[in-house]
């Protein structure tokens, strides 16, 4: 992969590393998810992670493209569907996972958890992005491999 697409790889990595501590969680019952601080931190700060590996990318890719630059991380993420990236009915969906990190930090005290064992029971978007954004950075490597191109 070319230097241009280093970030995304690292970024795309990171976010399958962290869907991977996360998807043992996904049974947990949410009574013991409430109960345990250690189980919640560990949900946060992972949700966190891949919230922001996801909004990274978006810019990179905008950047690349050098499409409109959105007026803030949601946007960010809905460009992708503009961009062929994802579908754009997908990148509606996923769109407010740009919301989370900044959710957490301002909301530290009274974070709600009913949204972020939700949020945890939706790590096939975050996978789906990710074999997308595959998809993308395989088609971008193969054109640029392209003596016409």
């Amino acid at each position: 992969m070319t230097a241009e697409f280093a970030g995304i790889e690292r970024r795309l990595d990171e976010l399958s590393d962290r869907l991977v501590r996360l998807k043992p969680l996904i049974d947990r019952p949410r009574i013991e998810v409430h109960k345990d601080p250690y189980l919640r931190d560990g949900i946060e700060r992972n949700l966190e992670v891949s919230a922001r590996c996801c909004i990274d990318i978006s810019h990179r890719i905008i950047s690349i493209e050098g499409a409109r630059k959105p007026i803030d991380d949601y946007d960010a993420t809905l460009s992708m569907g503009g961009l062929g990236v994802l579908q754009a009915d997908f990148a509606r969906q996923l769109a407010p996972v740009a919301g989370f990190p900044n959710a957490l930090v301002h909301e530290c005290v009274a974070v709600d958890w009913g949204e972020v064992y939700k949020a945890v029971h939706r790590l096939e978007d975050l996978e789906r992005s990710v074999r997308s954004v595959r998809r993308w950075l395989a088609s971008r490597a193969s054109s640029s491999e392209d003596p016409d191109y």
